[in-house]
């Protein structure tokens, strides 16, 4: 037997095992941990309250103290805002509740009446991810009303993504995944069964797998690298060669 057609014979061999491997593995494992993220009654925002760090960008509102009405800026990297009127004020780590009550003190020694009013107007220190087979893959900026179902939506699952078994991950601060639930898109988006839209926290992750065909496609891609004039003549199946290819977000039409 020639050596190119014994290599040849070698590779496909390769391939028929890791198929084997990948469909008996069977589709990516299910988590059910869903009493760690669905509690009731279903909260609308998280439970723990947003509190502040460099660079959120805060705005102030106040009708009386004019020096500081709609003065809007971000924090800076030491934890402080500097107000006009007021000076350097520490806002790190702070609640808008805790915010606004320390200026109102302040501004009292300038106005009797004085009112205060602080809301974040940009979001920008804290963060949820999201990874896999997304069309916008990365950081989102965290701001205690995200969901699930929001998450996914701005990230667009590809057409190669299995919908059925995207992962929510939520590590603890040594950054270990002490809480792991499978959620069902699909069951989301056609049945309308929310049950599983959970509000999520600050450093949670999102992990949307490939399906199994998909897995094996980008396996063989993997595999067959170091041999690409060989796997030229190898072709998968040509749904999972076109969505490796396209990146179609998930729900949209196919394209003839």
């Amino acid at each position: 037997m020639p050596k190119r057609m014994a290599i040849h014979h070698r590779l496909v061999k390769t391939m028929l095992l890791l198929v084997c491997a990948l469909i008996a593995s069977g589709c990516t494992k299910t988590y059910t941990d869903y009493s760690s993220f669905i509690t009731e009654p279903r909260p609308v925002v998280t439970a723990t309250d947003y509190r502040m760090s460099p660079p959120d960008t805060v705005q102030i509102y106040s009708k009386r103290v004019r020096e500081i009405h709609l003065h809007t800026e971000a924090i800076s990297p030491d934890g402080k805002l500097t107000l006009p009127l007021l000076g350097r004020i520490f806002v790190a780590g702070k609640t808008t509740e805790e915010v606004t009550a320390e200026l109102e003190l302040l501004a009292q020694e300038f106005y009797e009446d004085a009112d205060v009013s602080v809301r974040v107007t940009r979001y920008s220190s804290k963060k949820i991810f999201v990874f896999g087979e997304v069309s916008r893959p990365g950081p989102y900026a965290y701001n205690g009303a995200n969901t699930v179902l929001g998450m996914l939506s701005m990230a667009q699952p590809t057409r190669i993504a299995d919908p059925s078994k995207i992962m929510v991950l939520r590590p603890n601060e040594d950054g270990e995944m002490i809480r792991k639930m499978t959620v069902d898109l699909d069951r989301m988006v056609k049945d309308g069964d929310t049950l599983l839209n959970a509000v999520m926290e600050e450093g949670d992750i999102i992990y949307v797998p490939p399906t199994t065909l998909a897995a094996v496609r980008l396996g063989f891609q993997q595999l067959l690298l170091p041999f690409q004039p060989i796997a030229n003549t190898i072709s998968g199946p040509a749904d999972i060669e076109v969505a490796a290819q396209g990146h179609s977000s998930y729900g949209s039409s196919q394209q003839e």
